[in-house]
């Protein structure tokens, strides 16, 4: 039996305001830096590491462009343009939890196609540590 749960109903916030409307929300991908201690007595010729620095990692994010999202899309654009830092937060559906942190929006895309919908796609760099909630 699968244990699978529906990503629908997922919702980003950025400085407390809902960003309306999104189709797809990825990240943050967090990463360390592996740091080589190898040395002449490293066992049997093999490379050892530790864990150096971490890095919170991106959120890039889909969706329609509501261009009537004062306090969501359009401020965050706001912010992109000041490089301001805000606390972004994923909500997980069904409150199974949360993930959270401060960020920055490093793009903010929106596009304009003939024959589609105009939609709106950006990055939030994580600056700082992420936090885990699970419900």
């Amino acid at each position: 039996m699968s244990s699978g749960i529906s990503g629908k109903g997922t919702q980003l916030t950025w400085d407390s305001a809902d960003i309306l409307e999104l189709s797809s929300i990825t990240g943050p991908g967090e990463s360390a830096d592996a740091i080589d201690l190898t040395n002449h007595d490293s066992a049997d010729a093999f490379k050892e590491f530790c864990a150096g620095l971490r890095d919170g990692g991106e959120i890039s994010f889909e969706g329609n462009f509501i261009t009537s999202d004062s306090t969501g899309q359009i401020a965050m654009h706001t912010d992109f343009q000041a490089g301001s830092t805000k606390a972004w937060t994923i909500e997980f559906p069904s409150s199974l939890g949360s993930l959270g942190g401060n960020g920055i929006v490093t793009a903010f895309e929106p596009s304009f196609p003939m024959d589609d919908k105009i939609s709106i796609s950006g990055t939030i760099k994580v600056t700082g540590k992420p936090t885990l909630t699970i419900s």
